[in-house]
């Protein structure tokens, strides 16, 4: 990383406005997408002879369709959590930031590993629902139909061009802020998986008949998921040594 001093401040603190309000987007999509209460999936399913009730427990449609954008908020506040970290050490002293910094992403890469784990599972059970529904010829698909068979395309669109136009700007204000960020591997790797799974998002939106356009979304949803999940898994994993390490270093030095 570049030394902190050679950082322009503002630019970067401007960079993580940029991302912290793609995030928020992000967690809001339901609302912002719109889209008519479907009710509760048991609800539009009841009497269907090809239906078991279990397929459908606890399963609620009454938000909007489309989890895919959501989802995002797993990748990209990750990410978030990354830049903050490194805006800290223009608060801390080099010192304490050594200590607090792996400490600080041990504890949240365990956190995000239990969040995206459990995402993962809401959304592999979610979506093993749509497609058991959409088989299930011709009630099963009927029930399907009703309930996830209108994706609001274009409201989706919309929100996936405002999320690019702000990871851009995120991007541009980093890099203004200092060009030798670009050196960073690590942080390069994570910006480029977040603009490439939304643009697979987008392309999977866009190009699919409409009736299984909720199918791919919630597939792709489960991917983010897994991402997440393994990315917080590798985090976790190399952050162990330098915990361990900042931990003798405080031990030798309290001897």
């Amino acid at each position: 990383m570049p030394p902190l001093g050679e950082v322009r401040r503002p630019l970067f603190f401007l960079a993580c406005f940029a991302l912290l309000l793609a995030v928020l987007v992000e967690t809001g999509s339901s609302l912002a997408l719109g889209g008519d209460a479907a009710g509760p999936v048991a609800a539009v399913t009841a009497g269907i002879p090809d239906v078991e009730p279990d397929m459908v427990a606890g399963v609620d449609a009454e938000a909007p369709p489309g989890n895919g954008i959501g989802y995002l908020a797993l990748i990209d506040g990750y990410l978030l959590f990354s830049v903050i970290m490194l805006g800290l050490g223009f608060l801390l002293s080099q010192r304490t930031y050594g200590r607090v910094q792996g400490i600080v992403t041990l504890i949240v890469s365990f956190c995000w590993i239990i969040l995206s784990f459990i995402m993962a599972l809401v959304a592999f059970v979610l979506l093993l629902v749509m497609f058991g529904l959409f088989v299930a010829v011709p009630f099963g698909t009927i029930a399907y139909l009703a309930v996830w068979g209108f994706f609001p395309v274009s409201q989706s669109a919309a929100v996936l061009g405002l999320l690019l136009f702000l990871k851009l700007v995120f991007l541009g204000l980093l890099v203004a802020a200092q060009q030798k960020f670009l050196k960073a591997v690590a942080l390069m790797i994570h910006i480029a998986v977040s603009f490439v799974l939304q643009l697979v998002l987008g392309i999977v939106q866009g190009w699919l008949p409409g009736i299984v356009v909720s199918l791919g979304d919630q597939l792709l949803a489960l991917v983010f998921a897994i991402v997440s999940l393994v990315g917080a898994i590798w985090a976790f994993v190399w952050t162990i040594p330098a915990v361990v390490n900042a931990i003798r270093v405080s031990f030798s030095r309290t001897q």
